[in-house]
């Protein structure tokens, strides 16, 4: 069976509606979190199998990228980073959170700090970010 273009195009755009359906389940409490100053509990990844305590991160935006993924901006208080628990501004993309649960917690200064500046969606020189969903 030979697809024409058409048919080609249609199964590329319902794989990425697919994809990006599946990556906003988070989404919701992720930018409840976000717009009321809360903290969530996250698994991402492979932290279960690096026997990690699951991620506090304090939400400060939810983004589409340039490639259509979804990502979170926020501060992480908790959690493996590299092999070590440390606090830090960090980028989690949608795809790789396990789940998500929001939490009793407060923003730190320098947490509300950064949330206050904004974010532009670079890091560096490299600016990812095509549109804001929340903050």
């Amino acid at each position: 069976m030979k697809l024409g273009r058409v048919e080609v195009a249609l199964m590329f755009t319902f794989a990425f509606a697919l994809s990006a359906q599946a990556q906003s389940v988070h989404e919701a409490p992720l930018c409840e979190a976000a717009k009321t100053n809360r903290v969530v509990e996250i698994v991402y990844d492979k932290d279960v199998s690096k026997g990690c305590l699951p991620r506090l991160v304090d939400v400060h935006q939810v983004a589409i990228g340039n490639n259509g993924k979804m990502y979170m901006h926020g501060w992480q208080t908790r959690g493996c980073t590299k092999g070590r628990d440390y606090a830090s501004e960090r980028i989690f993309r949608l795809d790789k959170i396990k789940s998500v649960e929001v939490v009793n917690g407060l923003f730190n200064e320098k947490s509300q700090s950064i949330k206050s500046e904004g974010w532009d969606g670079c890091i560096g020189s490299n600016c990812f970010i095509k549109q804001n969903i929340c903050e």
